[in-house]
């Protein structure tokens, strides 16, 4: 029985000849990139796509890699569960990405296993360069090693130093600390705090909030009451349950504080159903400033940047591609405040 050859793959010379532009055109239009050389005319790019497809041309992704030590991917990497800002930021990076003809990996961190799956994505260069949000478990020596060795990387981080790298400070601690004291100054003394599962056996920069809350106490000589704390932030459904029940006792709490906004909002509608006035009989401050913060009524105090708006860093990040040499590290700004509405 004869042996059949596999057909020879079409190549950019093939479409080139098709199209009747150069190599160097196909090229272009087939990267994505609209950087800084001048692009072809739309009606040469559609010719070309249009022989792209007559003659069954597939980019060979990985051959293209190896041959240019690039991905042409970058991603995201952040704690799950998501949030409104963490999502926010991944649909920057897709737009900005997009012009340049990159494509944005989301990389959810959870488990104790995530710390070495995140450094195996970056060791490895499955990705040209990552956005860290806070609490990514990667040891520093590990960023500057892989800064060294060309990764292009922004961190969120508030203690962390550049080191190659670009860092984001957010002073989140006195943000949060803020919004427990604006509690306690308006009379407080029994807050409830509505935290991640698990958040009191971190050591990481995510346990900052329930931190924050634990020292305001202190500070004030207001006793820890270990059943006013609850592992609900991560659940709608369990944060409303939680707070109908706090409110049910024979000494509720007068104030609530959340480590997320979306259960902050459903403490406000548990107290409504309850038949609690907020803030009259439970004042209530989330953490995040996500925009149905706004909409609910009585708009949510809360804590978080006063807008949803990352492009200085993912044009950082991107500019680092770029370059035509390594950038020093340097410290951007994001920061976190507190933001009094109604709620509290």
């Amino acid at each position: 029985m004869a042996v059949t050859e596999p057909p020879e793959r079409p190549t950019q010379r093939d479409i080139a000849r098709r199209a009747g532009v150069s190599t160097a055109t196909v090229s272009y239009v087939l990267s994505g990139r609209r950087g800084r050389a001048k692009p072809p005319p739309e009606e040469t790019r559609q010719r070309v796509l249009r022989a792209v497809a007559e003659v069954g041309y597939q980019v060979d992704h990985a051959g293209r890699s190896l041959r240019r030590r690039r991905t042409d991917l970058v991603a995201l990497m952040y704690p799950a569960p998501s949030s409104p800002w963490s999502d926010r930021l991944a649909e920057q990076m897709q737009e900005a990405a997009g012009e340049r003809g990159l494509g944005v990996v989301a990389l959810p961190m959870s488990g104790a296993s995530a710390g070495d799956a995140l450094l195996r994505v970056l060791r490895e260069r499955y990705v040209d360069g990552a956005i860290l949000l806070p609490d990514c478990p990667v040891d520093p020596a590990e960023l500057a090693v892989l800064a060294r060795q060309g990764l292009s990387l922004v961190v969120f981080d508030d203690d962390l130093e550049p080191d190659g790298f670009d860092v984001v400070r957010q002073d989140r601690a006195r943000a949060c600390r803020d919004a427990v004291e604006h509690l306690v100054a308006a009379g407080h003394r029994r807050i409830a705090y509505l935290g991640h599962p698990g958040e009191d056996r971190w050591r990481t920069a995510r346990s900052v909030k329930l931190r924050s809350y634990r020292r305001v106490l202190q500070e004030n000589g207001i006793g820890l009451a270990p059943d006013l704390v609850l592992p609900v932030a991560d659940s709608r459904p369990e944060a409303y349950a939680a707070v109908r029940a706090l409110l049910s006792r024979p000494d509720p709490p007068t104030a609530v504080v959340s480590a997320t906004d979306r259960a902050a909002i459903d403490a406000v509608w548990a107290a409504r159903d309850h038949g609690t006035a907020v803030p009259g009989g439970l004042a209530v401050t989330g953490i995040g400033n996500i925009p149905e913060g706004l909409v609910i009524t009585p708009a949510l105090t809360t804590v978080g940047a006063r807008e949803f708006d990352f492009s200085a860093q993912v044009s950082r990040l991107l500019d680092r591609l770029d370059a035509a040499a390594p950038l020093p590290g340097e410290e951007m700004s994001a920061r976190w405040e507190l933001i009094v509405r109604d709620s509290a």
